[in-house]
């Protein structure tokens, strides 16, 4: 599995990335978007993801569904 490059994703805005997650306008987020807005490594953050049941692999791209990772993060450590 290949890992993106931290230069794809240098454009991206966190502060930005968060509302609108939290808007509930983006529902999956990439594994380099999900590192990012919740400050873990990019291991730490698929292991998080793979445990929750939240990881979907579409067409070779991982992405994580938002409400799934936020409620067994509750759940588990809430």
């Amino acid at each position: 599995m290949g890992y993106e490059r931290e230069e794809d994703y240098k454009d991206i805005d966190v502060e930005k990335l968060r509302i609108v997650v939290e808007a509930a306008q983006k529902r999956y987020i990439s594994i380099a978007e999900g590192r990012m807005l919740y400050s873990l490594g990019v291991h730490t953050f698929e292991k998080l993801a793979k445990d929750s049941g939240a990881r979907r692999v579409i067409g070779g791209r991982v992405l994580v569904n938002v409400q799934v990772l936020n409620e067994y993060i509750e759940a588990m450590f809430g």
